[in-house]
């Protein structure tokens, strides 16, 4: 089946609990609030732990309780879940974006533009493709946070994509980097774009939140308060197909 609307969940949550287990439960209760139906739920970067506990917590296999999870939210609320999760295959981490459809597909890319100054580097195993997901006649780009400082990861070549996903845990003293760059891969690329960032505290690190929902063009459709919430809104194909057709940057 294709659609020519899309409608998105952004899923801003403070993802910070002790243990896995938790954080899912938490997930589970704010997405149960949502009455409206959505195709695509998206969550924050390595929603499962927090960012600080990923480093401690032990990876997940695929297909083990993180996942096992998404496919039964997606069943659930028959909708696509995403969102970032540290994952251990071959004898490597990644931090993987897991995009499971309602029928439990499940398509992944992992993060090629790791954090070094954080010390992802020594946990984590740079990805090696750039993927597109395919749902619902939509071609979706998918990215993580650091990913979006560098224009030839994001970069809309032969293959046009329409949507760009981004899932990311942004600290507050560089959010203004966050406002800006998002603006620009949508702009670049003349696509819709989809970002959720983590909201709350861990440590003395602060989250804002600054989730949106961008056009096209880079205009806010859905903007997150600072708080821990769900913004929904809707895209449409055609008219992003119109503007390329009138404009043709992309050529």
């Amino acid at each position: 089946m294709e659609k020519d609307e899309l409608t998105i969940a952004l899923v801003q949550a403070n993802t910070s609990g002790e243990s896995i287990g938790a954080n899912l439960a938490m997930l589970e209760e704010m997405l149960e609030t949502t009455d409206s139906q959505t195709d695509i739920m998206l969550l924050p970067e390595l929603f499962n732990t927090g960012y600080q506990n990923a480093f401690t917590t032990k990876p997940e296999m695929m297909g083990m309780q993180t996942h096992r999870w998404m496919k039964q939210m997606a069943e659930r609320k028959k909708s696509a879940i995403c969102g970032s999760v540290a994952i251990s295959e071959g004898g490597f981490v990644f931090n993987r974006i897991l995009f499971v459809s309602p029928d439990g597909q499940t398509q992944h890319y992992d993060k090629v533009n790791v954090f070094k100054f954080s010390g992802e580097d020594k946990l984590f195993s740079v990805g090696k493709t750039l993927p597109l997901f395919s749902f619902l006649g939509w071609t979706i780009k998918p990215s993580i946070c650091f990913d979006i400082r560098f224009p030839e990861t994001i970069r809309n070549q032969d293959t046009h994509y329409d949507l760009i996903l981004c899932s990311a845990h942004w600290p507050n003293p560089r959010i203004a980097a966050w406002d800006k760059l998002l603006q620009a891969r949508a702009i670049e690329n003349q696509s819709f774009l989809a970002a959720v960032n983590r909201f709350g505290d861990e440590g003395e690190i602060h989250y804002s939140g600054h989730s949106v929902g961008l056009d096209f063009m880079g205009n806010q459709i859905a903007e997150t308060s600072e708080r821990a919430e769900i913004k929904t809104f809707s895209i449409s194909k055609s008219s992003q197909l119109n503007f390329r057709e009138k404009f043709p940057f992309l050529k």
